[in-house]
C-alpha cells in the first residue's frame, strides 16, 4: 500500500511537470480572432505562481510518501521547483514565440516559497 501511495505521488509530480513542460511549448499564446481578452503581465504572473504552488507541492507529498522527513521534503521540492522553473525558463528559449524570462522564474520561485512558507508555518505547530 505504502509502495502504491508513493508512485501516485510522484506521478502526480511527473504528470504536472510535463505538463508545465507542454505549456511552454506553445509558441503562441494569442488569442482567438474576435477575442478582445490581451494577456497581460499580470495573468502570466499568476499562472507562473499557481503552476509552481502547485508543483511544489505535489513534490513535497511525493517527497513525504518516500520516507523523507517533512522538513527536508519541503527544502528538497523548493530545490526541485525552483531548478525546474530554470529549465523551463530556458527550453523557453528555443521555443519559437517565446522567450526567456528571469521575471518569470522569479514568479515560479515565488510560488514555491509560499508553499514552503505555508509547510514552515504548519510543522512549528
Amino acid at each position: 500500500m505504502k509502495q502504491n501511495k508513493k508512485i501516485i505521488n510522484w506521478s502526480f509530480a511527473i504528470i504536472w511537470m510535463v505538463l508545465i513542460f507542454i505549456l511552454s511549448s506553445i509558441g503562441d499564446f494569442s488569442p482567438v480572432t474576435g477575442d478582445d481578452y490581451q494577456r497581460t503581465d499580470l495573468v502570466s504572473s499568476i499562472v507562473h505562481v499557481v503552476l509552481y504552488v502547485i508543483l511544489t507541492f505535489l513534490l513535497i507529498r511525493a517527497f513525504i510518501s518516500s520516507g523523507v522527513k517533512k522538513k527536508k521534503a519541503v527544502a528538497y521540492a523548493f530545490i526541485v521547483a525552483v531548478l525546474y522553473g530554470i529549465t523551463d525558463e530556458v527550453h523557453q528559449y528555443f521555443v519559437p514565440g517565446r522567450e526567456m524570462h528571469l521575471g518569470d522564474w522569479l514568479m515560479d520561485t515565488i510560488g514555491a516559497f509560499i508553499v514552503v512558507s505555508f509547510y514552515k508555518i504548519k510543522i512549528k505547530k
